[in-house]
């Protein structure tokens, strides 16, 4: 599905997230890779399979687009190092002609050496190309001519059915300066979004993507 920012083009993906082919660029946001392993440590019983999932749909992106550059929209990584740390650092070897950028978020707590030692351009707080800006946190004051894309609240949409029924899907919010991307990673959670008057929702229910307005 293609959505025009900016009189730019962005086609969005079933996968959470988003391909910009005018600059052969794709958009991911919210891995928190290391936090199923992480989750494991502590007692709670997720398959240690599905830490695989986020490698595997990355994979598939990459074999299905000609990506000269990944921008990470914060939160690659999910609290301490373990052992996920090193898949993904195995994983970005293969890729090592494309270039990958990672804006810092709140649980990208490693000192950048350790970040810049896997070959990732690390941005402290914010990456601009093209006439958009690239923040992990929402931001609450954009300048005039500024389109901002972030990612960090992890956005849902509720839908209502018959009986009470209700689901929740992690969604794309545009407004009118601001996008928020949903998280990518698995087991991440998500923040139902309010949606205001000239926004734009689309809903993302396993393979599909539905425009909610």
């Amino acid at each position: 599905m293609q959505i025009t920012l900016k009189d730019k083009i962005f086609t969005l993906l079933s996968q959470k997230a988003i391909w910009w082919e005018e600059e052969k660029t794709l958009l991911v946001s919210d891995l928190h890779i290391g936090k199923i392993t992480h989750f494991r440590k502590a007692g709670i019983a997720i398959p240690q399979e599905a830490s695989e999932q986020n490698f595997h749909i990355l994979d598939e992106l990459m074999n299905g687009y000609s990506i000269k550059r990944i921008i990470f929209i914060g939160d690659l990584f999910h609290s301490d190092i373990n052992s996920e740390w090193d898949r993904f650092c195995s994983w970005r070897n293969q890729y090592a002609a494309v270039e990958m950028l990672l804006i810092l978020g709140n649980h990208d707590r490693f000192p950048i050496k350790k970040y810049e030692e896997s070959c990732l351009i690390v941005h402290p707080l914010e990456f601009r190309i093209g006439g958009f800006t690239f923040s992990h946190h929402p931001k609450k004051e954009i300048e005039e001519n500024e389109y901002v894309i972030s990612g960090h609240i992890h956005p849902v949409i509720k839908l209502n059915g018959i009986a009470r029924q209700q689901v929740k899907l992690p969604c794309f919010y545009f407004g009118g300066q601001q996008a928020i991307l949903p998280s990518f990673g698995a087991f991440t959670g998500g923040h139902v979004i309010e949606i205001q008057e000239g926004d734009r929702v689309v809903a993302v229910a396993e393979k599909k993507l539905i425009r909610i307005k």
